[in-house]
């Protein structure tokens, strides 16, 4: 075992000793008792976007009670916040949540944090923030490989932008996704191509159809291993809406217990160039589009969700006077859940849980950031006496 954690360690340290002579990680907001280090610690984030290089990694850092951060990105960077349901903060926690164990219990929260994108920062990462905000610039470049991933209560926005492609919403808890509508001084293609959302909680699209320019391009979407939820003891709200303006999209492998996936609820409009495979929905097959749209298949109705029969914390995640499961933990399928091996891996035979635990990138409770924790120190005194001195760290991978 020994070696298997040295091992780790050293694994570890080499990708950091990597990946630090090609980027430098910036903090803002760094709240530990120790003096600012020139280059490492910044006050606010347009400050450290502006001492970076391509490539870099900014972590942003809560404070007490809590704290906003804003900015424009205009380079390629890795955004780091510190993950949600992480202590009793009520920016974290909903009312009656319990905290992610796995999570350093950090003071204060994020209350939200605002980006404009704009030109040059195609490959930007966003990972592990509460409460996002992102806005397209108005440019007539195209805007292209944004990943939004691991973070709570996303909003974008494709303002007056140019083409976006390949933008993409991963392992989030709650999404809305709008266009806004056209600018009558911008006349150039604002098509979006390629929009990917999967394993998220109540993803919301509304695509604007006003303007000449057509809003949403051919073959513009995946919506992958989504849960439309509902409101319900213990577990935070989320819902979700389909309103696609007749783009291309395909949605798979999603679980639909709040209605979005039905007819007369206005949460499922612009879809006839959708196609629905291997979806579970409260919703009825009579004139609904999930089942009368060309080449969908494989899609459940009428299901109960009811009594924990799908999940382990839906739709009653108390016992006791107390939450059982995080937020997003009560979305992960009970042992007996019909949704279980009910979906399959896009482009392939293979079978896949329904629901955001499911698919190709399964969703990781609380938003956690996917960089090596290290968790553990052990050593024989505080100061070197032995020659060798050996150490122990114990480092945990949040891939």
């Amino acid at each position: 075992m020994k070696r298997s954690i040295s091992t780790l360690f050293v694994g570890a340290l080499l990708l950091i000793m990597q990946t630090s002579s090609f980027a430098t990680i910036r903090r803002v907001g760094f709240t530990q008792s120790i003096s600012p280090v020139n280059g490492l610690d910044y006050v606010d984030f347009q400050s450290a976007h502006n001492a970076a290089v391509t490539g870099d990694t900014i972590q942003l850092y809560p404070a007490t009670p809590q704290i906003s951060w804003s900015g424009t990105i205009s380079k390629r960077l890795v955004v780091l916040g510190p993950g949600y349901f992480y202590n009793n903060n009520t920016y974290n926690i909903p009312s009656g949540g319990i905290p992610n164990a796995s999570l350093q219990l950090l003071p204060g929260a994020i209350s939200s944090s605002s980006f404009t994108v704009g030109v040059g920062s195609a490959g930007t990462v966003l990972q592990g923030i509460n409460s996002l905000y992102v806005t397209t610039s108005n440019t007539l470049d195209s805007l292209n490989d944004i990943l939004i991933s691991r973070c709570r209560n996303v909003n974008v926005n494709f303002d007056n932008s140019g083409v976006c492609n390949n933008w993409i919403i991963s392992q989030c808890y709650n999404a809305n996704v709008t266009q806004s509508g056209y600018g009558i001084s911008f006349s150039a293609n604002r098509t979006i191509t390629n929009l990917r959302i999967e394993n998220t909680t109540g993803p919301s699209i509304n695509f604007n159809a006003s303007g000449p320019q057509s809003p949403v391009g051919v073959n513009s979407g995946q919506i992958l291993n989504c849960i439309f939820g509902s409101s319900t003891t213990g577990v935070e709200a989320t819902y979700g809406s389909l309103r696609l303006n007749n783009s291309t999209f395909v949605v798979q492998n999603c679980i639909d217990v709040y209605g979005t996936l039905g007819i007369g609820l206005g949460a499922l409009t612009g879809v006839s160039n959708t196609i629905f495979i291997n979806n579970l929905t409260v919703a009825s097959p009579s004139n609904n589009p999930v089942s009368t749209n060309p080449g969908s298949t494989g899609n459940v109705f009428n299901i109960n969700p009811a009594g924990n029969a799908f999940f382990v914390g839906y739709p009653n995640n108390v016992s006791g006077g107390q939450t059982i499961y995080s937020s997003d933990g009560a979305w992960q399928l009970s042992s007996t859940s019909p949704a279980k091996n009910a979906g399959i891996i896009p482009g392939t035979t293979t079978a896949t849980d329904c629901g955001i635990f499911g698919g190709l990138n399964p969703y990781k409770a609380s938003g956690i950031p996917a960089v090596p924790s290290f968790y553990k120190l052990s050593s024989p005194s505080s100061t070197a006496t032995t020659n060798p001195y050996i150490m122990t760290f114990s480092v945990r991978s949040n891939n």
